[in-house]
């Protein structure tokens, strides 16, 4: 059976501009693959996850992606009906719009996944959303020493291995063995794993909040396996 990703736990909230966004009622400049973009809300799909441009516009490419209903962060990353099809929006569409159809004169950058939890990671809105951007140049991933043993080998297999960012006091990756990858790792069976191990670690090391993000380059495989956590304090902006 195929997982109810409708959103019907989580009821829309009078307030919210993401949810006048998904409703309709507030103004977007709404994204889909497939070269999709237009401000007709009924265009869109209206049950699954739901992409729009940011209104920041730091980078050449900023969207935002939500699920269905109103869930919180917090929500969705322990929600695997919801959580699934919008990681695969995200990568579908950041994969499109910096990869494999950029603009003519534009060189593929190859795009992030950024999910911010609490202020000291810079999430402004309690509904849970994914950012997909552009890389930065500007702003080089977490650093994994050659000969950095392993922190922790958690439930099926995780690896996790410390990493050190100048804009973060704590950072790990984390990885399955066997997954080269990007590509690799988030089509793999144990990856809803991994994430379970993301939430708990970084609830336990950073509680007062943190940042999940996730590199994909413009290379076969969408480059190297690794999902990072950002914690420990106050983050910039942008991983």
């Amino acid at each position: 059976m195929e997982p109810d990703a409708s959103g019907h736990d989580y009821p829309m909230r009078d307030g919210c501009v993401f949810c006048r966004i998904s409703s309709g009622d507030e103004p977007a400049r709404y994204l889909a693959p497939g070269g999709v973009e237009t401000e007709d809300r009924s265009a869109m799909d209206a049950d699954g996850p739901l992409a729009f441009r940011n209104r920041l516009t730091w980078l050449r490419v900023m969207a935002l992606v939500v699920p269905p209903g109103h869930p919180s962060q917090e929500e969705l990353w322990a929600d695997r009906c919801i959580l699934g099809p919008l990681l695969r929006h995200a990568l579908a569409l950041g994969r499109e719009l910096t990869i494999d159809d950029v603009p003519d004169g534009v060189t593929p950058e190859g795009f992030r996944v950024v999910s911010n939890f609490g202020r000291i990671a810079h999430q402004s809105q309690h509904h849970a959303h994914v950012h997909v951007i552009a890389r930065p140049d500007y702003e080089p991933m977490p650093e994994v020493a050659g000969d950095a043993p392993s922190l922790a080998a958690l439930s099926d297999g995780v690896i996790v291995e410390p990493a050190q960012v100048v804009s973060a006091a704590w950072s790990v990756r984390l990885t399955l063995p066997g997954a080269a990858t990007q590509d690799e790792m988030w089509a793999d069976d144990r990856f809803p794993g991994l994430i379970d191990a993301a939430v708990t670690l970084a609830e336990d090391e950073s509680p007062e909040g943190y940042r999940f993000a996730a590199d994909f380059t413009p290379e076969d495989g969408m480059g190297p396996a690794g999902f990072y956590i950002l914690g420990g304090g106050q983050l910039d902006l942008y991983a």
